[in-house]
């Protein structure tokens, strides 16, 4: 790839993003960590919330769990947030506060693999490396037609070493972005605009006329689907509150906040049925059907459908007792939260629609 050309492509058709202006080691590790996974116009908004509730490494340090996870709500992969907050307080302990300027330092932290600790390196602190993300691994595999298949290791090391040998050692953090951007909005995963990319008369994909077929994909695997009824109960006594959990420290949306939830999908008597077995004290006065969902995991799906009950307390019920069966273990470890308090919780996104 002649880097010449690509740089000159992005300095005239950069993206103009907050994250870029400064390039401070912070701003642009947050960014990297916000963008897997994630489009840039919805991370755009999280970041600038972000840096201004944890301006530094040791804020992110320093902050709550809760803090850290209220404030990553809704960009979805939670481990992230985790490994974010965990890396932080590494820094503290190991570099005084600092992200370390070397690639093999940046790999030793918690949730920096190659890539990050690659754009990291390039960007913020000017190193001679590559950051293999799949923008990068589209480009080359359509450039040259090479038959290498997505998300492989040997994949990401051939176009890492292709990467070293073209990088422009004066500018490899804008060669690095330069690539993220040609993917991005050029050369996409579906339908490039080949007629307006700068290598269009030099990518052999394109001129074979078969520019979608790389990089190779193996066919994908059948997650499977598993239904659930999440329930939003409402206790009013005049003061609403809302029955929440707080998940398991590990295993899937670890440590976020949940609703009550049934296996299956239950209609409105087996509903009441399930709630009358496992509530005390209290009468159902309103049971509404909320919106059906489904939510991807990487491994699994969701089927959900949902209902808001609110409950009332039956005569001298006191709001304080616990209403769960506690020998139930589907309804172990709930409580009420007023709605102040609701508010400030963190909820995995799959359940957006019910929180």
């Amino acid at each position: 790839m002649d880097a010449l050309i690509l740089l000159s492509w992005y300095d005239e058709n950069h993206r103009s993003l907050p994250w870029r202006s400064t390039r401070t080691p912070y701003g642009t590790w947050i960014s990297e960590a916000m963008l897997q996974q994630t489009r840039v116009t919805t991370v755009i908004d999280y970041y600038k919330r972000f840096m201004i509730l944890f301006p530094t490494i040791e804020a992110l340090a320093n902050a709550s769990e809760d803090e850290v996870y209220k404030a990553w709500e809704g960009l979805g992969y939670y481990s992230r947030a985790r490994n974010l907050q965990r890396c932080a307080r590494e820094c503290v302990e190991r570099f005084h506060g600092n992200l370390p300027d070397n690639v093999d330092d940046l790999l030793s932290l918690s949730g920096i693999g190659p890539y990050m600790a690659g754009a990291i390196a390039s960007q913020a602190f000017n190193k001679v490396v590559p950051a293999v993300d799949g923008n990068a691994v589209r480009i080359y595999t359509r450039l040259l037609a090479l038959p290498l298949y997505a998300g492989d290791s040997k994949t990401n090391a051939e176009i890492a070493s292709r990467i070293e040998k073209d990088i422009d050692p004066d500018r490899p953090g804008d060669f690095n972005q330069a690539l993220m951007d040609l993917g991005a909005g050029i050369c996409t995963p579906k339908s490039p605009k080949c007629d307006a990319c700068p290598f269009e008369t030099s990518c052999e994909a394109n001129l074979l006329g078969l520019a979608s077929d790389f990089p190779k994909r193996r066919e994908k695997k059948k997650v499977p689907v598993y239904p659930y009824t999440i329930v939003k109960l409402i206790f009013d006594d005049g003061i609403k509150h809302v029955c929440v959990r707080k998940r398991p420290s590990t295993g899937l949306l670890a440590n976020l906040y949940e609703l009550i939830s049934f296996p299956g999908h239950l209609d409105e008597a087996s509903l009441r049925i399930a709630l009358i077995h496992h509530t005390r004290n209290t009468t159902i006065v309103s049971v509404r059907r909320l919106t059906s969902k489904t939510h991807v995991f990487s491994h699994l799906k969701w089927d959900m459908i949902g209902y808001e009950v609110v409950v009332q307390p039956q005569k001298n019920t006191d709001r304080a007792i616990m209403f769960f069966d506690q020998g139930h273990d589907r309804l172990v470890g709930y409580r009420y939260v007023n709605e102040e308090e609701y508010a400030e919780l963190a909820f995995p996104s799959a359940l957006r629609n019910y929180v």
